[in-house]
């Protein structure tokens, strides 16, 4: 049925309840607002699901709303990845649990629970933090068949809330790419789906286009119609010609990031910018009467000479280069920052070429083809040019994890090991970071991993606190100082970058790090592809 969104959520949302974020090419922000509206100053005591908690969701947490979170990833994404001060507070004070996983494992518990099946077979996890915390209970090896078998058990959340694109007045549902989660959140959740969309639309229009992703009306309990909906977040609408998509109101998700470094400053970010407006259409209003944001000025075209930065992007450009040719790989799957930005500058001129070599995205981005002036790992002006705009089984399901491909994975990484594992989760202080993201899933089932990370003892440790990503299948390391290959089961230094010397390359690694006999200095970067580098990142977002 067709419901104000107040009306839907006075009689779908109740206390106690398992609530999922639904997760792909839109988000469920205006339904987070209306939830906090009704039940601010309470106590309901929510779990919340989601892949990714982000940006303005976190005030769930801030407002006292959640008891428990199940999440992959939780912090800030866009346009980099960071903590959340709000969610680290509560996570230290006691007031919020949280449980991870890996992006492809809570799919997958997802999808079981869809099936309504126990579990869901999975090579994620094992060797990581998360295996260990869920042994025997939400994860286990099952042995018996060619290989031990990861099973991760059903998860069925009561109440499903998504964003979608329109929905006909049944209430099927049509989802914005890339597809993320895809309808499986939305059919596990035992009380079904509240879905907030742009507008209401005809049967016919979703006959029209009934090859993409939809939630069937038998599912959805309530439909409501919210434009703007997944703001801050952008909607992209490749593929739906009835809508104009619209991008990431950046501005606003720095003012909440900025916010949310004190209690009381973001207390009052909540009192004014979602209880005080009162409904999702005073929230607009008050959207609109923001002074009018200056268009971005024109960003000149950086020249000079390689930064630090840029020469340790270029570097794991070179390898990764190296790898595609020597290793066949044709599948490259990047996490966000200096991975995805070497990654998209590699496949560059293979690309050009004509060459099989597919860039691919955990969202559900496959075979694109990055334009320049957006670093964004999913930035929307990317997703036209596709070869296939999927979900999350399909490309670390399928593309990383299946057989069909061989896959090169470039990853980013808080902290690194000697042992090549990876930690994202917990501070050597004991805060919460921002979790697994893809990162298990990918390190765990890719052919081969690059890591590419700034160098310094504060990173690069004897044995890592948390490990969110085993290292068995990394090969190479690129800091902003040397290459490190794995050589006879341990890490050697054997390319010196810019004016680095041995000495203060083993100073500055947290083991003892071997130097090879025959370390080289690396090459400096090709003009042209620093120059393709810069066009990715014109604004320094990433590249210092």
């Amino acid at each position: 049925m067709i419901l104000p969104l107040d009306e839907a959520v006075r009689r779908f949302v109740r206390p106690g309840m398992a609530l999922h974020l639904g997760y792909g090419g839109g988000r469920p922000n205006a339904a987070v607002a209306e939830i906090i509206r009704r039940y601010h100053g309470t106590s309901p005591g929510f779990t919340v699901s989601a892949h990714g908690l982000v940006n303005t969701q976190h005030a769930l947490v801030e407002a006292g709303l959640v008891r428990h979170l199940v999440v992959a990833y939780a912090g800030e994404n866009y346009p980099s990845p960071r903590p959340n001060p709000a969610l680290q507070r509560a996570i230290r004070d006691g007031r919020v649990t949280i449980e991870n996983w890996s992006l492809w494992t809570l799919t997958a518990r997802l999808v079981a629970g869809a099936l309504g099946v126990d579990g869901y077979p999975t090579r994620s996890l094992a060797g990581s933090g998360m295996a260990a915390e869920h042994d025997g209970t939400a994860f286990q090896t099952r042995k018996g068949f060619e290989r031990a078998e990861n099973m991760v058990k059903a998860y069925r959340p009561d109440l499903t809330l998504i964003h979608g694109l329109a929905a006909d007045e049944a209430g099927n549902v049509l989802l914005p790419p890339p597809y993320g989660e895809g309808a499986w959140g939305s059919l596990a959740a035992r009380d079904g789906v509240v879905a907030c969309v742009e507008r209401i639309v005809d049967a016919d229009t979703i006959r029209r286009h009934n090859t993409m992703p939809m939630i069937p009306a038998h599912a959805v309990r309530a439909v409501c119609v919210t434009p703007f909906g997944s703001h801050p977040y952008g909607l992209d609408t490749t593929g739906f010609d009835e809508l104009d998509g619209y991008g990431e109101d950046d501005a606003f998700m720095a003012s909440v990031r900025s916010a949310a470094r004190e209690p009381e400053t973001f207390r009052a970010w909540i009192d004014e910018w979602i209880v005080a407006p009162g409904s999702h259409d005073g929230f607009l209003a008050k959207l609109r009467e923001r002074a009018p944001r200056d268009a971005p000025a024109p960003v000149a075209a950086r020249t000079g000479p390689a930064s630090d930065d840029e020469r340790m992007t270029l570097a794991a450009v070179r390898v990764l280069r190296d790898r595609i040719a020597s290793a066949g790989h044709r599948i490259v799957l990047s996490g966000i920052g200096f991975a995805h930005l070497a990654a998209w500058t590699a496949a560059r001129p293979l690309q050009d070429r004509g060459e099989p070599v597919s860039l691919a995205a955990e969202l559900g981005m496959f075979g694109f083809r990055p334009q320049p002036g957006d670093p964004y790992l999913f930035a929307r002006r990317n997703m036209p040019t596709c070869l296939q705009l999927t979900d999350v089984m399909a490309v670390l399901g399928r593309d990383v994890s299946g057989p069909a491909a061989s896959s090169l994975a470039v990853l980013g990484a808080g902290e690194l090991d000697r042992h090549g594992n990876i930690n994202s989760t917990w501070s050597a202080s004991g805060d919460f970071v921002v979790g697994s993201g893809g990162a298990n899933d990918v390190a765990t089932a890719a052919d081969e991993v690059v890591v590419v990370i700034r160098h310094g003892r504060e990173r690069l440790l004897d044995r890592v606190g948390y490990v969110t990503a085993p290292g068995d299948r990394v090969s190479t390391v690129v800091t902003s100082k040397a290459v490190l290959e794995r050589r006879d089961g341990e890490f050697v230094a054997t390319r010196l970058l810019g004016d680095a010397d041995a000495e203060s390359v083993r100073a500055d690694t947290g083991w003892d790090l071997p130097i090879a006999p025959d370390v080289t200095r690396e090459p400096d970067p090709a003009a042209e592809d620093l120059a393709v580098l810069r066009s990715f990142d014109p604004a320094g977002v990433f590249l210092r």
